[in-house]
């Protein structure tokens, strides 16, 4: 399948299109990744050095890929950090030109009850983007902001996914219990449930790297069988990264 993916991407440490691009490829597919931002690393590890693409640089990008064939036949388009509402307009600009038969929206605004990306970011996405989508990837943050719904648990968080009306919606970081999360695939018949223990001290990109796992799947397989296939490899990569800083990928996509 040809992938083209809108992202961030880090010159060490995976987390953007850095986690999610190896995900997709190692399944077999292509993958066009265009980043909407390019840093030294995750601000998490220190300031990073870097510069972002400008919306109008993104459109022109996009204009020449459109020009030169390479988005057609396109079979689907996600999306993560955006840096600017221009740049969320460009992607949303590009659905509107061409057929994508698959969107799969990780809406990265904040987590812990906090924004860490501009209001206006936040609100072009959800408006721009999240209606398009086939399957949603937020945590729980993100899940009650855009469904303006508490999120709490697995219950409060299956009622906002369904308030959503979409067709998938993969909820992560949902609290199950005493130090267990869930990470839920909530369609409108159905809702299948992986659960891990909270552990201290995980990398970033986690997100980034279960939207590539789950988008490499679900492209050839039905959604459960997507979800428990990129939960299986995601766990085996926090485990590989047990007490280092960064998500072991590599090792985990490539592991016997």
């Amino acid at each position: 399948m040809r992938i083209l993916s809108l992202s961030s991407q880090v010159v060490w440490g995976p987390v953007g299109n850095s986690a999610a691009v190896p995900a997709l490829q190692a399944m077999g597919h292509e993958v066009l990744g265009l980043p909407t931002v390019l840093l030294s690393n995750h601000p998490g590890h220190g300031t990073p050095a870097g510069f972002r693409t400008g919306a109008e640089d993104m459109e022109r990008m996009l204009a020449a890929l459109e020009a030169l064939g390479a988005l057609e036949g396109l079979d689907a388009l996600l999306t993560g950090y955006f840096a600017s509402a221009g740049q969320v307009e460009a992607a949303a600009q590009l659905l509107d030109r061409i057929e994508v038969p698959f969107v799969l929206v990780d809406p990265v605004m904040g987590d812990h009850g906090r924004l860490y990306v501009p209001a206006d970011v936040a609100d072009a996405i959800a408006s721009r983007l999240v209606p398009r989508a086939t399957c949603l990837a937020p945590n729980g943050f993100e899940l009650a902001r855009l469904s303006g719904r508490d999120v709490t648990g697995e219950a409060s968080a299956i009622a906002a996914a369904r308030a959503l009306n979409l067709p998938e919606v993969l909820a992560t970081s949902i609290p199950a219990g005493e130090d267990r999360l869930a990470t839920l695939l909530v369609t409108p018949d159905h809702v299948h449930r992986v659960l891990t223990p909270v552990l201290a001290d995980v990398p970033h990109g986690t997100g980034d790297f279960l939207s590539g796992l789950y988008l490499a799947g679900r492209l050839l397989h039905s959604p459960p069988q997507a979800l428990a296939s990129a939960m299986k490899t995601l766990t085996r990569a926090i485990a590989l990264s047990a007490g280092t800083p960064v998500l072991n990928v590599a090792m985990a996509l490539h592991a016997p």
